[in-house]
């Protein structure tokens, strides 16, 4: 595969090749080997890395687009040097999907996604594929709030979990656009890594479908004393956390699962990459609570205690019949059903 030699990664040069990116590509052409796709396009295709592994790798009719004519003799290069019969455009992303139908499309934007969301839902078939890249991820996670509200229509809070709030709003975002063309949506797959928000979604041409995940369309409400938080309803957001005070706003998000156990079972049935198989591992554990992670770190830090091991952590949680499980968004993350008063009592060995 031939790629340009940068030395620091820009706006200007990551329409070509992102080495960074491997295991969100490695991820791709497992999933596509999953679902097993007449077609798949990738609207963004830079060097055409992705799409020309999945052609490699898998027996999908690939096309592959990137308006920028460099990026698309290096595409038609790279193409030659696999022999591969390889469809490949230099068409804006925007009037590619208004034109065509797809049954995978996959939008990996250097920014925000927003942009190419509604016609990438036109071209979607039913019960197809869309995996969506953001790298925005000052705005989705908390760092610039007013960025999130005006491109993602959301509040955004730098929280303890601000990553998988991110995630959430970038989810709750999908769907809400999805409702717009009349489909809803499926969380397959999604994860966060280093700086990236990834997520892939079955599409459902159904309002029945649409109606269903309006339930999972909601607010987390945050107190930054204690550390509580809770996902809530737009006719319950006001009032106070227990410890009196003030909870703040995030939403409207995703509040169901951000992936898929079965699928979680599939990839890891699929894949050697062990970077892959420990991260899709904690996933799939993940699924079974919904409410946000807490750092570990940061609730030690207020108890102004010690840390405890981790097994030590788990021990505790599940003596006390809690859900315990870690999380692939830190490594000083830990997921549970118990409320923050309760996971400070337990810690502090208070019965």
């Amino acid at each position: 595969l031939l790629v340009p030699k940068y030395r620091k990664l820009s706006k200007k040069n990551l329409v070509f090749f992102n080495p960074e990116m491997k295991l969100n590509r490695d991820i791709s052409v497992a999933i596509t080997g999953l679902i097993k796709p007449k077609n798949f396009c990738d609207a963004l295709a830079g060097s055409g890395a992705r799409g020309i592994r999945i052609a490699n790798e898998t027996n999908t009719q690939v096309v592959i687009n990137d308006k920028n004519p460099t990026a698309h003799k290096l595409m038609k290069k790279n193409a030659e040097l696999n022999s591969l019969g390889i469809r490949i455009e230099n068409q804006d992303a925007i009037t590619l999907l208004s034109r065509e139908k797809f049954d995978f499309i996959d939008i990996d934007p250097f920014g925000s996604p927003v942009k190419f969301i509604d016609s990438a839902l036109s071209s979607i078939t039913n019960k197809g594929i869309l995996s969506v890249t953001a790298t925005d991820t000052s705005a989705l996670c908390g760092t610039y709030p007013k960025a999130c509200r005006r491109k993602y229509d959301s509040i955004s809070l730098r929280t303890g979990y601000y990553n998988e709030l991110g995630l959430r709003i970038l989810i709750g975002y999908l769907a809400r656009s999805s409702f717009r063309h009349g489909k809803g949506i499926k969380p397959l797959f999604s994860h966060c890594t280093r700086h990236y928000l990834r997520t892939y979604l079955k599409i459902y041409k159904s309002n029945s479908r649409a109606n269903e995940n309006l339930k999972n369309i909601a607010f987390i409400k945050h107190c930054f004393n204690c550390l509580n938080r809770e996902f809530s309803d737009i006719e319950n957001l006001t009032g106070n956390c227990n410890c009196g005070h003030k909870f703040r706003i995030a939403g409207p998000l995703w509040t169901g699962e951000f992936a898929d156990e079965k699928i979680c079972d599939k990839l890891m049935s699929n894949t050697d990459n062990r970077k892959a198989l420990n991260m899709v591992g904690l996933i799939k554990g993940e699924q079974k609570i919904k409410i946000p992670y807490y750092d570990i770190h940061k609730i030690f830090k207020k108890l102004k205690i010690p840390a405890l091991p981790m097994e030590e952590i788990e021990s505790r949680l599940k003596e006390r019949y809690f859900i315990f499980s870690r999380t692939h968004f830190t490594g000083t993350g830990i997921r549970t059903d118990a409320k923050a008063s309760d996971l400070y009592n337990i810690l502090l060995h208070i019965r």
